[in-house]
Order: C-alpha cells, then sequence, then structure tokens
C-alpha cells in the first residue's frame, strides 16, 4: 500500500521517483488516497490492455459519457467497438494520412513563421499558447472542415475538458469546479457538432470526418445519435490536446538534451525516432483504467472482481525490464514499441496523426532553429493523466 496525491504538482513535475518506488513494491500496490490498485510493469500493463474479457473498459461507460457527452467506442469492448472504429480506420491510415503532409506543412509554418520572427529579433516566446497548442487544433479543425474561427473555441473546450481530468481524483471544491467546467465544455461542443451532424448527413456534402461518419451504414443503423455526437467530440479532444503536449515535450526534452537535438540535426532520419523517444520518456496519458471483470492474477497477485485498476502507462515506458538504461533520452535506441498510445484494440486510432505532425513540426524547427533554449524550471501543472508542460518560455541559442 501506498497514499499520495496524484495531483500534488510535485509529483507531476517529478513523477519518476514515485514510479522508481511502486516498481521496488513489485509493480503493483494500492493507492489509498484514491482509492485505486496501480500497476507499472510494462509487460503487466501490456497483458492488461490485450484481455479485455478479465480488465473491461465498460464499466467505465458512466464516467466517459460524462466526459464526452455519451458513450464512445473507447469503452466498448466486443464488435461494437470494433465497427465503431472501422468508421474512420481507413482515414488515419499512414497512407490516407500523407496525403494531408501539405496542409500540415502549411498550418505548421503559420504558426511558425511570427514566432520565429520573434525568436530571431531576440524576444522569448510563450510556446505552447503561442505555438504548440494551435497546431493540431487547426489540422482536426479543418479533417472535421469547420469554420477557421471555430479553432480556438475548439481549443478552449478541449483544455476545460482535459482539466476535467484532473478533477476526478482531485477531492475537495477544486476538483468539483474542473468537473463542472469540463461538463459545460462538453456540452457546448457537443451542441456545435450536433448542429454540424445534421447537416452533413445529406449525400454529397462533403468528404471531412463528420460526414464519413454520418453516412457510414454502420453509424446509420447501428449508432445513436448520442454515439455519434460522442465519437465527434471525443475526436476533438484526442486530436487536440495529446497531440499539443507531445510538441510542448519535443520543445522541453530537446532544449535539455543539445547533445542528442545536435545528432537529430546533423541526421534528419533520425526525426521519426526522436518522436518516439520523446514520447516514450515523457509520454502523454501517464494513466488509463480498466475494471477487473472476475478476479484475475497480476504480477503474482490476486485482484478481485469489480476492481478499478490504473495503468501507469509512463512508468511502463521506463520499465528497465524492456529498456536499456530507460531514464537516459537516446533518439538512437533500440526500436522497441511503448505504450505511450496504448496497445491492443483501444490503441490509439489518431496514433498516426500525431507522429506525422510532430515528424513535420520537428522538420520545420530544426531546419528553422537549431539551437534553442528553454527556461527552466518548466511548469507541469497538477493534472499527471494527460500531462504536458504548461508554460514552456523559449528563446534562440
Amino acid at each position: 500500500m501506498l497514499s499520495f496525491d496524484t495531483t500534488d504538482p510535485g509529483f507531476v513535475a517529478d513523477p519518476w521517483p514515485r514510479y522508481g518506488q511502486i516498481a521496488e513494491l513489485g509493480g503493483v500496490v494500492f493507492n489509498e488516497h484514491i482509492n485505486r490498485v496501480m500497476v507499472s510493469g510494462f509487460e503487466d500493463v501490456r497483458q492488461i490492455l490485450t484481455t479485455p474479457t478479465q480488465f473491461g473498459s465498460e464499466k467505465g461507460q458512466a464516467e466517459h459519457a460524462a466526459v464526452f457527452g455519451g458513450p464512445t467506442m473507447e469503452f466498448y469492448d466486443g464488435g461494437h467497438h470494433d465497427q465503431m472504429r472501422s468508421i474512420w480506420s481507413d482515414d488515419f491510415r499512414p497512407r490516407a494520412l500523407s496525403t494531408l503532409r501539405p496542409m500540415i506543412t502549411e498550418v505548421v509554418r503559420t504558426h511558425l513563421t511570427p514566432v520565429l520572427k520573434r525568436l530571431h529579433d531576440g524576444e522569448s516566446v510563450e510556446a505552447i499558447s503561442e505555438l504548440t497548442r494551435g497546431i493540431p487544433t487547426e489540422v482536426i479543425a479543418r479533417m472535421l472542415d469547420v469554420e477557421p474561427e471555430m479553432v480556438a473555441q475548439f481549443s478552449a473546450w478541449s483544455d476545460a475538458m482535459g482539466a476535467a481530468a484532473e478533477g476526478y481524483s482531485s477531492p475537495g471544491e477544486r476538483g468539483a469546479a474542473l468537473i463542472t467546467a469540463g461538463k459545460r465544455a462538453t456540452a457546448e461542443l457537443n451542441d456545435y457538432l450536433r448542429d454540424q451532424i445534421d447537416r452533413r448527413r445529406c449525400p454529397g456534402s462533403g468528404t471531412d470526418l463528420i460526414s464519413t461518419m454520418v453516412r457510414h451504414d454502420y453509424a446509420c443503423h447501428s449508432m445513436t445519435e448520442q454515439e455519434i455526437v460522442a465519437s465527434n467530440t471525443q475526436l476533438v479532444f484526442a486530436g487536440n490536446e495529446t497531440t499539443a503536449k507531445l510538441l510542448g515535450h519535443f520543445l522541453v526534452t530537446l532544449a535539455t538534451h543539445p547533445d542528442q537535438r545536435a545528432a537529430i540535426r546533423a541526421d534528419p532520419d533520425l526525426i521519426p525516432a526522436a518522436v518516439e523517444e520523446v514520447h516514450r520518456y515523457e509520454t502523454i496519458s501517464h494513466s488509463i483504467f480498466r475494471d477487473t471483470v472476475t478476479s484475475a492474477d497480476v504480477a503474482g497477485h490476486r485482484i478481485p472482481g469489480d476492481v478499478r485498476i490504473t495503468l501507469l502507462l509512463a512508468a511502463a515506458n521506463r520499465d528497465p525490464r524492456r529498456w536499456d538504461r530507460p531514464h537516459t533520452f537516446d533518439v538512437t535506441r533500440k526500436k522497441l514499441p511503448h505504450l505511450g498510445f496504448a496497445f491492443g484494440a483501444h490503441s490509439c486510432l489518431g496514433m498516426n496523426l500525431a507522429r506525422l505532425e510532430a515528424c513535420i513540426f520537428a522538420e520545420e524547427i530544426l531546419a528553422a532553429l537549431p539551437d534553442w533554449q528553454v527556461e527552466t524550471p518548466v511548469d507541469y501543472g497538477t493534472n499527471y493523466t494527460v500531462r504536458g508542460p504548461q508554460r514552456v518560455i523559449i528563446a534562440a541559442g
């Protein structure tokens, strides 16, 4: 047993010592503060993610519906999940996404150009609000074919929804306020998307992601209106929040590892590996949960049925039994799949889009700004569930 607050700023800024303590205790602990079993080992986490008959997602539908306004594929474990996922699966394959490279490059350059000018003029810039936050928001907005003026509003809704995840593990008035604000953002985004969905039911109305879903046979005949709206709401959130944080981590990690940055600059072919290593090293989604369907064994412990388990993806991504020197950032390390995008049937649908955006961002900034510095300490806020730097002050090196 342990007892610690997962919203404590000190823990969120540097969770690795605590994860190490959990590993030393065998990789399975009960955190009394949040009333959860926590699992940190790579193989144990992967086993849980690939055994939905023992470790299910569906008991989380109530909380999930509160976040997105209804159930989505993430919290179905059977055939309904597979059919819902198939609606957009072709749109997120690498071959299909490659056609978006010119659009994404344009978006990155639009956001990067004014920032570069200020940096080259000797100014410091807050990179999250003025650079990284807007890129994935605009990309997903274009893929949904929504009005350009809605991009800023999408960011605001996504921020509130992301903060709500912290609220559910933060008892007290602050947690309740975050949940309330998140529910309000979800309701407003649901209303906006419901109107867009109604407009796009007509054949030939477009090839955007909303139109693809609402005209798909499975959506038309086997999904509820609430599921269709919530699925689009989740897409907006997922397409914004996690990728924005990955870009922020990229800036901080390469600034604090200038030797690795120099290696990438000397060999741009390392960029895809660097993006993966940043994600492994920092990880965006530090935790997801599953519920035991029946009693099950985890790392030699018998966990009763109907127990909620927090899977510590970030801890698993630094498991020394999986990686040599796991706490070292090394863009040339042997390529091994990590759990940053989860694993199995519920692996992130948009992971190839996130990778493409991050690679293009890396290409552009490394070509235009070979060196940059980051003001420390970096503020990581109080949300470890979807963890990322809150403010990053950068200056040209």
